[in-house]
């Protein structure tokens, strides 16, 4: 596994599959939301359970959630 940052400053998660990414808001924590982006779409994961199956999402669903999430919208969910 090869962990690094990225030019952006979110540090990126590398085991030979996806290319994960975690947000630099995560800081040393290690539990974290973790997304790969891929042609098919972006798969999502908890960083405490990476061997678990991703959640997968198509772009439009992706970005709507991410709407959704800065709205607020899915508070106490």
């Amino acid at each position: 596994m090869h962990i690094g940052e990225s030019s952006r400053g979110a540090e990126v998660v590398r085991e030979g599959g996806p290319l994960w990414r975690r947000s630099s808001m995560c800081g040393n924590e290690s539990e974290c939301l973790e997304v790969a982006v891929g042609h098919g779409g972006v798969l999502a994961r908890d960083s405490k359970t990476p061997h678990r199956t991703p959640v997968r999402f198509t772009a439009p669903a992706w970005r709507e959630f991410l709407h959704a999430v800065t709205r607020g919208e899915l508070a106490g969910s």
